[in-house]
């Protein structure tokens, strides 16, 4: 039972943290995109901001996996 609710919360942290990261990536390339700096700052700190909570998310995730793989062999 634990090990199920174990994987189940994995494949969300999982899944958080891609589309964090993925939606940092956007409006990086957004960002980098406008010409004027004064509206491109938000894009970027925005898209940086993103990028690592989506990355201190992972974390937890990819060790939550190697737990699960040493459980089962």
């Amino acid at each position: 039972m634990a090990s199920g609710m174990l994987s189940i919360l994995f494949i969300a942290m999982l899944a958080l943290a891609l589309a964090l990261i993925a939606g940092g990536i956007v409006m990086l390339v957004v960002g980098l995109r406008r010409r004027d700096d004064s509206t491109s700052r938000p894009f970027l700190a925005l898209g940086v901001g993103l990028l690592v909570v989506g990355t201190v998310i992972l974390m937890p995730s990819l060790l939550m996996l190697g737990r699960m793989f040493v459980e089962m062999g």
